[in-house]
């Protein structure tokens, strides 16, 4: 085998590399508590997840605009987060959720998706419920920007 060959193999193995690497760089989005995005310097264009419970007391809906404010609490620290769009069913004051989205230079966390945890206990579903409503997480979507 010619030595031309196997550099150039190894240039086109190295670029592959390196554009997979960067590409899962991206595509990574880091899960932190209210105490952990407190305590560390976020910018505001990164794409996180923000995990806990919400505050009771905190959730103020408006249904006619669909947009929700509330906040998230780790026990320690609480970030105010808003959402546009349709919750899960199974989101509600009291409950754990993990929301998606960029924390605003206000401090305010901009949410894309809502997701609602429920109890972590299993029950069998009874006669005439649905299983798939036993889900763990329950994604919400935006309905609009």
């Amino acid at each position: 085998m010619k030595p031309r060959y196997l550099i150039g193999g190894l240039i086109i193995v190295g670029g592959l590399t390196y554009l997979i690497y960067g590409a899962m760089q991206e595509a990574v989005v880091y899960f932190v508590t209210p105490t952990e995005l407190r305590s560390e310097t976020t910018p505001p264009d990164r794409f996180l997840r923000i995990g806990g419970m919400v505050l009771p007391g905190s959730l103020q809906k408006d249904l006619g605009r669909r947009t929700f404010r509330f906040r998230i609490t780790d026990g320690q620290q609480s970030i105010a987060v808003h959402f546009q769009g349709v919750p899960p069913d199974l989101f509600s004051e009291g409950k754990g959720a993990v929301v998606e989205g960029r924390l605003g230079g206000d401090g305010v966390f901009m949410a894309s998706t809502v997701m609602a945890k429920h109890a972590e206990e299993y029950s069998p579903h009874r006669d005439g419920e649905d299983p798939a409503e036993q889900r763990s997480f329950v994604p919400a979507r935006p309905t609009g920007g």
